[in-house]
């Protein structure tokens, strides 16, 4: 019994174990995380509070942990009403459970829009087998995608011959057979900014 006891209370102290993020890029000169006013290379804790500035402010930042990779927009925290990372990790964790390992659960990950900076990771709870893989049809255009370990590289060439301007897409699976399945349709991906102008 005290056994029992003892690995219930380890799992619980890993599981209250802050998480800790990198800030790999940041469109604006800084942005204030708990007391500190922090640049990317700059490290933060998942429980501290997130002070955004312009609607369009955003970081990309990947977990120390599972070194997956994360975009943080403002627009998208205060539409969801979340003040940390803490509280994105979780909204994204209950999303995933949804279908977990299947394309069910890329759908739920996807979540119909996806915020843009050159690269941006998506990580999706799905393995491909050999030979499969993920594209868009972007209008005539259809584009094949990258996977990096779990995480789906959206790279610049999403936008061809265009300007970076909001886009639909849609998202399938080829299948090793050459059988395609729609696994998402009208993804919107929204370009940001790599650097916001200082209001006057």
């Amino acid at each position: 019994m005290r056994k029992i006891l003892l690995l219930s209370l380890l799992i619980f102290s890993v599981t209250l174990r802050a998480e800790e993020f990198k800030i790999l890029f940041v469109n604006t000169e800084s942005i204030k995380i708990g007391k500190r006013s922090c640049v990317a290379g700059d490290v933060f804790s998942d429980s501290e509070k997130i002070y955004w500035k312009d609607t369009k402010q955003a970081m990309k930042v990947i977990s120390l942990a599972s070194h997956k990779q994360y975009i943080f927009v403002k627009e998208d925290f205060k539409h969801r009403k979340m003040k940390s990372a803490k509280d994105f990790i979780m909204k994204n964790n209950r999303l995933s459970t949804r279908g977990s390992g299947s394309l069910t659960s890329v759908r739920a990950q996807l979540g119909g829009m996806i915020y843009w900076l050159n690269p941006t990771l998506v990580t999706l709870d799905y393995e491909l087998d050999d030979n499969e893989f993920f594209f868009f049809q972007i209008g005539d255009r259809t584009l094949a995608l990258e996977m990096d370990g779990s995480q789906l590289i959206l790279d610049e060439r999403i936008w061809g011959d265009g300007d970076r301007m909001p886009i639909e897409a849609d998202l399938y699976i080829e299948y090793a057979d050459g059988e395609k399945e729609l696994v998402s349709s009208g993804v919107l991906i929204i370009p940001l900014p790599d650097v916001l102008r200082k209001k006057r």
